[in-house]
């Protein structure tokens, strides 16, 4: 069974082929993640945990996911609208339910956020001026990371 340190081993920082042409792009924000499959990354059924560090004020847009998800802060904090969540507070969302927008604290932020599956991981609902929602699919990467923002 493998097991990683995010603190001491080089290769923590990963993604699965599935995964990989997000992994280098949200590396260009100054973010890093790393993909941990449940399964085969391969199956659209598989539950995938997301490691996400963002640096201090980046700020990640209003939007949902396609299937349900769970969130854990093991690092820094996170503005989620009114509320500041520190290590071991939790968010969670059903498919389709906005939130945010969220942003990391002083120090930055760290999560670990569980989606029911992977096609989850690559789409979202983003929330527009004025209130529409756009699906938008991460993995054309031109459209998707054009909102993505420092704060």
């Amino acid at each position: 069974m493998p097991d990683y340190s995010m603190d001491d081993d080089a290769d923590y920082w990963q993604a699965p082929e599935r995964f990989r042409a997000l992994f280098e792009r949200v590396q260009s924000f100054g973010l890093r993640a790393s993909y941990f499959p449940l399964g085969d990354p391969d199956n659209d059924a598989t539950p995938v945990a997301v490691v996400v560090e963002m640096p201090p004020d980046f700020t990640i847009m209003r939007h949902a996911h396609p299937c349900d998800r769970f969130e854990v802060i093991v690092r820094g904090t996170l503005k989620d609208g009114d509320r500041t969540l520190r290590p071991g507070d939790v968010m969670t969302s059903k498919a389709h339910e906005m939130y945010g927008p969220k942003t990391a604290g002083k120090d930055g932020c760290t999560t670990i956020e569980v989606f029911g599956n992977a096609p989850g991981v690559t789409q979202r609902i983003e929330e527009r001026p004025g209130g529409r929602v756009e699906a938008v699919d991460l993995t054309q990467l031109d459209v998707a990371f054009k909102h993505l923002r420092q704060g």
